[in-house]
């Protein structure tokens, strides 16, 4: 038996025997996150932690998180050095890794503030060369928002309506209307609208019968289906509908208010009889109370309830409000602010509504008429027009009336103005003169541009006899160059100085009178005893010698 010094062979071998059987191979590693769903409420902090089994130091390795989709890292940890530079922009600033646990595998990312984007599914990651674990967890975001608000009001048919309002839930909650037994209470309609940063605005209506037999207690119940709690409001109505706002009305103009694209413009409401409304809440809206188009509280613009497409461009004359009078003056207006509007005047809980309607128009260019031949001798006319507001109509005429055509192509541009198209085909070559008009309906104005379509046809006969008289000359410019050249056989020649072109055609025809002398066996200059010329220049003085 071997022995090393201050060891046996029977511990060497039991003690490699432990070591064997407590380690485990690196494959075997697993991470783990919660078993269930992380809970945070909105603005507290979140922790989300991953945990190494069997339990071992991550100091050395990298650890990502990511979200649920492919996307950049949350953040990282390597070698103890948090990486910022991967975290995404959005949670820029409200991460951070903590390590007190590292050495015993385990890694904490908290989220500061939560915001309802935060919610939703995560992935932590351990790498450790060709090591990859991963674990998932779900965050859910949660909100209880305020309480409800409600608010009353009557219409001209003696019907009392109720609203009920409130902000800041998430997610999207639940509303219920209940009697004073608890039972449940049908709502006429709903809209949750998330705002800028995913919290939900609630508004729900509900109706009530004739005002005589609202002697109940209504109460709006908001529930927040992850919570699994809520709030709610009680209101009693015969003690609403008794308030001096009840016994008010509010009105508006009767007739619709014509304005211009990048005009201004100004809504007018009043309360009647002449009331005080200095200390009243006047709200300007489209078809909900949130957002608003303008807000007056207290004698301030309350900006933060305003609709992003109205800053900037809204104020209030507030100059009669002493006597319940509110006038909204929107600068530059835009094809988009086209529609109905409603005033709202609200002292405790109780409102008076008037509606507006605004209409805003915009005329157009003048049309521009193109004609395009057909095969068959018809012609298509295209009629095309540009910033008209509302949709145009168009109208194709003659000498006799109004001409049948397709339907005009509308579409709209960015500032929300009309581009328009209308094709017309004529048949009739009988035709002569036609018309298109583009007509603002509630303006009255049209433009128009007409087109003789007999000028279209003698402009084309035109063009097609310059084109048979060009034809023509070119044909009997090659018709005399070749009786030119026949005749130079037959006939002698007379020499012209009447310029570069004539030069150029004697002496082309000199060339051809030489070729034939110097092929003729018995040439004048031989006949009279001169010598053979040579060159042009020789054959152009003898020409001189020979000619009349």
């Amino acid at each position: 038996m071997v022995e090393f010094p201050g060891y046996s062979l029977s511990g060497v071998i039991a003690s490699y025997l432990f070591i064997l059987l407590t380690m485990k191979p690196q494959d075997d590693l697993r991470v783990l996150g919660p078993a269930g769903p992380i809970l945070a409420k909105v603005g507290e902090d979140a922790l989300l932690t991953c945990q190494l089994l069997p339990k071992r130091s991550a100091a050395h390795m990298e650890v990502q998180w990511f979200r649920s989709e492919p996307r950049p890292a949350e953040t990282a940890h390597q070698d103890g050095t948090e990486m910022v530079e991967v975290q995404m922009e959005k949670c820029r600033g409200r991460l951070e890794m903590i390590e007190d646990s590292v050495a015993e595998g385990s890694v904490t990312l908290k989220i500061h503030s939560v915001q309802p984007s935060d919610s939703g599914q995560y992935w932590c990651r351990f790498q450790d060369g060709d090591y990859l674990g991963e674990a998932s967890l779900l965050l859910q975001v949660a909100g209880l928002g305020s309480a409800p608000n409600l608010h009353v009001t009557r219409n001209d048919e003696g019907r009392v309506q109720l609203v009920c309002t409130a902000e800041g839930w998430f997610p999207e909650p639940h509303v219920y209307w209940e009697d004073r037994w608890g039972e449940k209470l049908l709502t006429v309609s709903e809209h949750h609208i998330p705002d800028d940063s995913g919290l939900f605005y609630v508004e729900d209506t509900l109706v009530v019968g004739d005002v005589s037999a609202a002697t109940e207690t209504v109460s709006c119940f908001i529930h927040n289906p992850v919570l699994k709690d809520g709030k709610r409001a009680v209101l009693s109505l015969p003690e609403k509908l008794q308030t001096e706002m009840a016994s008010l009305k509010l009105i508006g103009p009767s007739q619709p208010i014509l304005v211009r694209v990048g005009e201004d413009t100004q809504l007018t409401c009043y309360l009647s009889p002449k009331t005080n409304a200095q200390s009243m809440e006047v709200r300007w809206v489209r078809s909900l109370r949130y957002p608003a188009v303008h807000v007056y509280v207290d004698g301030d613009h309350v900006a933060g309830e305003q609709m992003s497409e109205y800053r900037g461009r809204t104020s209030l004359v507030s100059d009669a409000i002493h006597e319940g009078r509110s006038t909204l003056q929107i600068h530059d207006t835009r094809a988009s602010d086209d529609g109905q509007y409603w005033c709202l005047f609200e002292k405790d809980g109780v409102y008076q509504e008037a509606s507006l309607d605004l209409k805003v128009v915009a005329v157009g260019s003048a049309p521009l008429i193109t004609v395009e031949e057909q095969k068959d001798g018809a012609k298509q006319l295209t009629c095309t027009s540009y910033g008209w507001f509302p949709h145009p109509r168009v109208q194709w005429r003659d000498t006799e009336g109004t001409m049948p055509s397709s339907p005009a192509a509308l579409r709209q541009g960015g500032r929300g103005l009309f581009h328009v198209e209308s094709l017309l085909l004529v048949t009739n070559s009988s035709v002569v003169n036609v018309t298109c008009s583009i007509i603002n309906l509630p303006l009255g104005e049209e433009k128009t541009t007409a087109v003789v379509l007999s000028e279209f046809k003698m402009s084309f006969s035109w063009k097609m006899l310059l084109l048979a008289v060009i034809i023509g000359l070119i044909w009997m410019k090659s018709y005399k160059k070749v009786n030119v050249t026949q005749d130079s056989n037959t006939a002698p020649l007379k020499p012209t100085l009447a310029g570069e072109h004539r030069n150029m055609t004697c002496e082309h025809s000199y060339n051809q009178m030489s070729h034939r002398m110097l092929t003729t066996t018995s040439t004048p200059w031989a006949r009279r005893g001169s010598r053979q010329p040579r060159g042009i220049e020789s054959l152009r003085t003898g020409m001189r010698e020979y000619g009349p």
